[in-house]
């Protein structure tokens, strides 16, 4: 059963040339309770019906008065042109809750690899479940350049946060677009490489047995073509299908 959320835009944030942070704040229901994972329908007003657009929640599901979204604004796009010209203090309607893209609870070390905007279900799954229990988590976030790049201080933070003594949280931005690294100073050059996700991936774990490769579980979220190639890959490893969970769009 979906249900009608009322919210009100409280903060957008320009986080790269064309990708927004934005924050809204529950009005009727006074709470929003979903799995982190779990996507909601932007219902955009237009002169007909209202038109709807699926967006995956970024935000914790231990904040339940508010919700955030990571949106990559589409020129020309019905949804990106309602959102790109949303004032702050403006109330915005969502349906939902619906998705079955959720963390799976076993021993097994998660592994995402994921491409743009899919972080965002990511970092929902992230902030609400590290500080609570010993998962650990490795992310492998496909971006083209390096101007691309936005939370970054986000994620580093999540790094290095106190958290049990068994979990932890490792990341690596792979950018397809760059010849080199050069503009990256100092330590923050460990958190990227060059190449796609799946070349990333093979520098870290390419010693790796089929035994080992299946102690993990792999989460892949992006565009529907990214998404199936990742798929693909990790079943060419011998990855058993049951470890490996995504979301296209």
């Amino acid at each position: 059963m979906l249900f009608t959320y009322k919210t009100l835009l409280s903060k957008k944030i320009q986080l790269n040339f064309n990708t927004y942070l934005f924050h809204f704040d529950l009005i009727e229901p006074k709470e929003i309770i979903f799995k982190p994972g779990q996507y909601v329908m932007l219902k955009v007003p237009s002169d007909k019906s209202p038109v709807s657009r699926l967006y995956s929640i970024a935000s914790s599901d231990t904040v339940k008065n508010s919700l955030e979204l990571i949106v990559r604004i589409i020129p020309g796009g019905i949804a990106s042109n309602y959102l790109l010209n949303l004032k702050e203090k403006v109330e915005v309607t969502f349906q939902g809750l619906a998705g079955m893209f959720s963390l799976k609870e076993n021993e097994r070390e998660k592994i995402f690899m994921v491409t743009g905007t899919g972080i965002a279900p990511i970092l929902s799954m992230i902030k609400s479940k590290f500080q609570i229990s010993n998962f650990k988590f490795q992310i492998f976030w496909g971006l083209k350049k390096y101007q691309d790049v936005y939370l970054f201080d986000e994620l580093k933070k999540l790094t290095t946060t106190v958290i049990p003594a068994k979990a932890g949280i490792q990341f690596k931005i792979c950018l397809s677009r760059e010849q080199n690294l050069d503009m990256i100073l100092g330590e923050e050059k460990k958190f990227f490489e060059l190449g796609h996700i799946d070349s990333c991936f093979e520098k870290q774990f390419d010693n790796l047995t089929i035994e080992q490769l299946n102690n993990f579980d792999f989460y892949l979220c992006g565009g529907r073509n990214i998404v199936e190639s990742l798929r693909q890959f990790l079943l060419g490893k011998n990855v058993s299908q049951e470890n490996i969970y995504f979301e296209k769009f």
